[in-house]
């Protein structure tokens, strides 16, 4: 499964909610796709780390009021209620006309504040994924050290059994440095895409009345 499958597929099982929370919802999948291939993984790879787009449309919707049966949306109709449910104080499902947008004076304050916000965050985001890469570069350094001793007794007929030992340490090394480095890629990769989404929401700036 592609990312335009993995997201049609994601987009059907959703169309139990309003149009605006399924967009909401997607784009905060086509960041996470926008990372991971910015990471060098493919499409594949990142459909087999989401899951089942089935299971992720379910937690999606816990907690939220649903239809009982299926109901398909036109507009900013409201939806009609489904026999026997109980219908939101508010008159259905907030729609255009139950979102409080901010003044524009209230959204320029808000986008400078994000751009200072930003000059801190994102070079230490990026001081940090340096740190990751570092990790990755040793732990390459370390198992392939083996190999460069080999090259060494090919360039000069002898070796010394001290770095016999010492590549055989690398090695262990370069094992160790390969879990950390997979558990501090997915530690920055989810806070990366945390800290996107967060971008992302305070600019939009749309609060439910």
């Amino acid at each position: 499964m592609n990312k335009s499958e993995f997201l049609a597929n994601l987009r059907a099982h959703l169309s139990v909610l309003p149009p605006e929370e399924q967009n909401e919802l997607l784009e905060d999948y086509e960041a996470h796709f926008a990372f991971g291939l910015q990471s060098g993984r493919t499409e594949q790879e990142i459909v087999l780390e989401l899951g089942d787009p089935a299971e992720l449309a379910k937690e999606a919707i816990d907690n939220r009021f649903v239809p009982q049966e299926h109901v398909y949306w036109f507009g900013g109709a409201e939806p009609a209620a489904a026999p026997g449910a109980a219908i939101p104080p508010t008159g259905g499902y907030p729609n255009k006309a139950g979102v409080q947008h901010r003044s524009a004076f209230a959204s320029v304050m808000v986008y400078i504040g994000l751009f200072f916000i930003n000059l801190i965050a994102v070079p230490l985001l990026l001081s940090f994924w340096a740190v990751v890469v570092s990790f990755a570069v040793s732990a390459a350094a370390g198992i392939l050290s083996p190999l460069l001793l080999g090259l060494e007794y090919l360039w000069h007929g002898d070796i010394f059994k001290a770095k016999i030992f010492a590549s055989i340490a690398y090695v262990g090394l370069g094992i160790l440095l390969i879990v950390v480095t997979r558990y501090a890629y997915k530690g920055m990769l989810w806070l990366s895409i945390a800290y996107l989404r967060w971008n992302v929401r305070i600019a939009k700036g749309d609060q439910q009345a």
